[in-house]
């Protein structure tokens, strides 16, 4: 028995804005008003009291279906109590008197009295008979009842009747407003013991589950949930057919369950976030933790995607097997894999599947990529600056990304004592995208890093099973290479579409992730119309409400334009307006938050907005009062493209401190002269300057205005070969440009420096 659960519950509502109807989700953050949560720990002692119980008594389940020689034959308007158990206590059963509101073809739907025309009604119970029934969002002529048993088998029939139960009830689980459980299937039904329904029933939450609207319409969000766990539930009473007396690993069962959801054509668990698998991909591929431990969310996540990617590979053939297969653990994958004519084991398929995660392209190859778009790419750590090292500790059957990203000639080096560890480069770039082999204990070098590949993001896998998943590999990486001073900062990847017409005093913002040693020089808007908009940075608070407005680091700012685009709008859109925030010194070491606020006028210079593809749009909001709900933050979900979401086009620009790659000899000294490019530039007061210098001698390195005169002397002296850092303080000049100068014996560089107060 597992129950389902999600993280986030969002409530639709709509607005027409200037450009196209688009629906406006609520962000979790935490999870506003209900959300479902998981419950499995509630019941987890049951199930192997259930197992036990089944292993001392082998016939029970056998003369349980002698006994009750007809089938139920309910009918609309049959009442009975069933038992069903409060989930805040242990094994504590009670009746619900309820009554049988729908007889479908491959189910009986009762209705806990108590909430029957208050909570739960006729167009709610009907709908979950059809798509039960009938249909699902993935075929319209195969209901989930089908789609169950086509994919992974037959439930059990203790009660010689073919129809299963469905029981809506107000199920006890401590809901007081935040988290309830949406429903649950238990195998204590299938026996004889007290307190057994001695059926083929599962549960569905009616509060706040399956409920409707204040003026008693059908809540359709509320539906999207109860449906998706009753492919959810009902796979677990199929599993629990083949799994009787043993237990097999929780994994694959929820894996199984949250495949069968995905299958019905409901969205794949979210993946992104504090709880999503993106956020851990080095955890151990199978592991299972208690609820207890609030990352047992992750691991939901990480079952979806994982038997998410088996389908895409293997087709829905491979679950029957997994389902029924007598193997244990990993061992009942390498089963279905060698049943399927696969040569691959699940070392095989985890490596591939780290791979994909990060390339998605069946074009280079079909183990490197999904069917299912929208699936958002893990990152792992990000490096902007190629010099780095680090090390690591990967459990089995678990990975590291690390991405890098800004910077020229990238050269690394990963060292490892395992010869199980696997580590594939992913280059994409306008050279286009290719996946390579990196040796261990061996250099390798990406030379085009910078130029035809933008970014490089190394998996980092450990695919073996040393001790029953719980060996460990250790490696680490020493990386060299150029940093670019300047990189941007977007979420758009497309053209606008539009803007939206808000009133005044609503206000949007577009959060950034930090990058380490950076400064904020300047951010560019979209402006879609002609006008003035006022708004400012912030530190990113973290959250969504009550606000994502931390520390405030720059107000007011403003935008301005003269011209109002026409329809359709030009491309490349040219309506981008920059603001410059050098004077404000902003570091990039923490997340940070720009936002905007409409002025009196709704028309005037409104942010342009561009779908998103994926699940990620955590990043702009919107403060606004919805007709029929309070002022709150929102983000806007595109009713063009229910893989979209609406995001509005801010762009950042960082500078970084540039390095360049220094050629050493085994001494360490530097192989040649290099003046690097002073950091931050433009400067307010003091910048700093990087010189290195193969051979002793005397040097000068002197600062001059516009007319050559000289206006400080940095260096002037002997100096060791060697690489050196100095500061220049230019509070006492003027703002302007000035040049610095670095001389030794014959040599001489010159750049450039801009002091803006």
């Amino acid at each position: 028995m597992r129950l389902f659960s999600t993280l986030i519950l969002l409530t639709l509502l709509s607005l027409s804005p200037a450009f196209a109807q688009l629906r406006f989700p609520v962000p979790g953050n935490p999870s506003p008003g209900s959300y479902p949560i998981d419950g499995t720990h509630l019941l987890d002692e049951q199930e192997r009291q259930v197992r036990q119980y089944i292993r001392e008594h082998p016939d029970d389940m056998k003369k349980l279906k002698l006994s009750k020689t007809a089938a139920w034959n309910f009918a609309v308007g049959s009442s009975k109590a069933w038992y069903t158990q409060d989930l805040t206590k242990s094994q504590s059963f009670y009746l619900v008197p309820s009554t049988c509101r729908k007889v479908g073809q491959y189910c009986y739907i009762f209705v806990e009295d108590a909430i029957w025309g208050s909570r739960v009604n006729q167009a709610a119970v009907d709908s979950v008979s059809a798509y039960f029934d009938k249909k699902t969002p993935a075929n319209p002529y195969k209901g989930i009842y089908q789609s169950d048993v086509d994919a992974f088998g037959s439930p059990f029939d203790v009660d010689n009747d073919p129809k299963i139960i469905i029981l809506i009830e107000d199920i006890k689980d401590g809901y007081n407003g935040g988290g309830y459980v949406a429903g649950y299937f238990t195998g204590y039904n299938e026996t004889s013991q007290a307190f057994s329904n001695r059926a083929e029933i599962y549960y569905l939450d009616g509060n706040p589950g399956l409920g409707t609207n204040p003026d008693n319409s059908l809540n359709m969000n509320s539906l999207y949930q109860a449906i998706s766990t009753t492919a959810h539930e009902f796979q677990h009473m199929i599993f629990w057919n083949y799994h009787q007396s043993w237990e097999q690993s929780t994994f694959i069962n929820e894996g199984c369950s949250m495949l069968a959801e995905i299958n019905a054509g409901f969205t794949a668990r979210s993946q992104s976030g504090q709880y999503g698998y993106n956020s851990e991909t080095n955890y151990f591929l199978m592991g299972w933790r208690d609820v207890g431990d609030d990352n047992n969310l992750i691991d939901y996540s990480r079952a979806s995607r994982f038997f998410l990617y088996l389908r895409d590979q293997f087709g829905m053939g491979i679950f029957k097997k997994l389902v029924t297969s007598s193997k244990f653990g990993y061992q009942c994958f390498n089963d279905a894999l060698t049943q399927m004519g696969s040569p691959l084991q699940l070392s095989d398929v985890y490596t591939n599947f780290m791979i994909a995660n990060i390339v998605d392209d069946r074009s280079i190859n079909a183990a490197y990529g999904y069917n299912y778009s929208g699936l958002p790419k893990p990152t792992g750590t990000v490096y902007f600056n190629p010099n780095a090292s680090s090390s690591g500790s990967l459990p089995d059957l678990s990975g590291d990304y690390l991405t890098f990203s800004n910077g020229y000639n990238l050269n690394i080096t990963f060292t490892s004592g395992s010869s199980s560890l696997r580590v594939k480069a992913f280059e994409n770039g306008p050279s286009g995208k290719k996946v390579v082999d990196v040796p261990i204990n061996t250099p390798f070098s990406v030379p085009e890093f910078g130029g035809g590949y933008k970014t490089v993001t190394f998996a980092v896998v450990s695919p073996s099973l040393s001790n029953d998943g719980n060996g460990t590999t250790t490696y680490s990486f020493k990386s060299t290479g150029g940093v670019n001073s300047t990189m941007e900062l977007k979420w758009d990847d497309s053209e606008p579409t539009g803007y939206y017409n808000f009133g005044a005093g609503d206000s949007i913002c577009v959060t950034f992730d930090p990058v380490k040693g950076g400064h904020l020089d300047s951010i560019r808007v979209a402006l879609g119309s002609a006008g003035t908009i006022t708004g400012g940075v912030w530190e990113a608070s973290g959250l969504v409400r009550p606000t994502p407005f931390g520390k405030k680091l720059a107000y007011p700012i403003t935008a301005a334009s003269t011209v109002t685009p026409s329809k359709p709008y030009p491309v490349p859109f040219k309506n981008w307006k920059g603001i410059d925030l050098r004077s404000f010194n902003i570091t990039t070491d923490k997340p940070f938050a720009v936002g905007f606020v409409f002025g009196k006028n709704p028309l005037e210079a409104g942010i342009m907005v561009a779908d998103h593809i994926g699940e990620d749009p955590y990043n702009s909001y919107t403060y606004f009062t919805p007709t029929g709900y309070s002022s709150n933050w929102y983000y806007l979900s595109s009713n063009s493209n229910s893989n979209a979401v609406a995001i509005y086009l801010v762009r950042a620009y960082i500078s970084l401190e540039p390095t360049d790659v220094v050629e050493e000899k085994g001494s360490g000294i530097p192989t040649k002269y290099s003046l690097s490019q002073n950091f931050p530039n433009p400067f307010n007061p003091v910048t700093k300057i990087r010189y290195q210098i193969p051979v002793s001698g005397f040097v000068t390195l002197k600062v001059y205005d516009m007319l050559g005169n000289e206006v400080s002397s940095l260096v002037n002296e002997e100096k060791s070969a060697g690489e050196y850092t100095v500061s220049f303080d230019g509070s006492r000049l003027a703002s302007g440009v000035y040049f610095y100068k670095l001389t030794q014996g014959s040599f001489t560089d010159t750049k450039k420096l801009i002091l803006m107060k």
